[in-house]
Order: structure tokens, then C-alpha cells, then sequence
């Protein structure tokens, strides 16, 4: 339950900042891209789509995207989402606990407008 609303607290986080932030709202501005976040199960997550500096999101993770990250599960998302730290994720992506499926360029691009929705880029 804590992943499903740490998901939704993230999109809420980046809808505000779409409307308020600046350089993020600029970032997003032209881009189209669906980003799913969800447990290898695929029972938990979230899509979010970006379409034009708009985003929305859904519980429907079944329906296609161009990227998702997959946790191995929730509690581990969780904590490493939460914990701030960069190297958490190399190391669950070093040890297979996250997985990143579909266009590499895409989840890449996705990680920098989270980074400067955070403030760290």
C-alpha cells in the first residue's frame, strides 16, 4: 500500500510542478511519452503520461508505454524511492532488484525530469 501511494504522491508532486516550476514545466514542454512504474508481478503501479508540458496519470498498467521501471517488489521500491539516493538505485539495478523494460533513451529522460522537478539538476 505504501508504494501504491508513494506513486501517487509522485504524480500529484509532478503535477504541481508542471503548473509552478519553471524549468520543469519548460523540460516537459514538447514531449509525449508514457512511463510506467510497477512491481514485476505487474499487480502494482502506476503509468504516467506526458503529452505537451500536461501530465496525467492511471492505475492502468497494462496499456502500453515506451519505458517502465519494475521493482522487484514493492517494498524495495519503497525504500529505494524514498531513500534520496542515487546510488540506491545503481545498486538495485546492479543487483536486478529494478529492471528498466523499453526505450532506455526514454527512461533516461524521465530520470532528468525528475531530477529537476527535485531540485538536484
Amino acid at each position: 500500500m505504501k508504494f501504491k501511494l508513494l506513486l501517487l504522491a509522485l504524480y500529484m508532486k509532478m503535477s504541481k510542478a508542471a503548473k509552478k516550476d519553471i524549468r520543469f514545466k519548460d523540460f516537459i514542454q514538447t514531449k509525449q511519452l508514457r512511463i510506467t512504474i510497477k512491481t514485476s508481478e505487474g499487480e502494482k503501479g502506476r503509468q504516467y503520461i506526458f503529452d505537451r508540458g500536461k501530465i496525467s496519470s492511471c492505475g492502468d498498467i497494462h496499456s502500453g508505454c515506451d519505458a517502465a521501471m519494475v521493482w522487484c517488489d514493492e517494498d524495495t521500491a519503497f525504500r529505494v524511492m524514498t531513500s534520496g539516493n542515487d546510488e540506491a538505485s545503481i545498486a538495485a539495478l546492479t543487483e536486478e532488484k529494478l529492471q528498466v523494460e523499453g526505450d532506455l533513451k526514454e527512461f533516461l529522460w524521465f530520470s532528468r525530469a525528475l531530477d529537476i522537478m527535485m531540485g538536484k539538476a
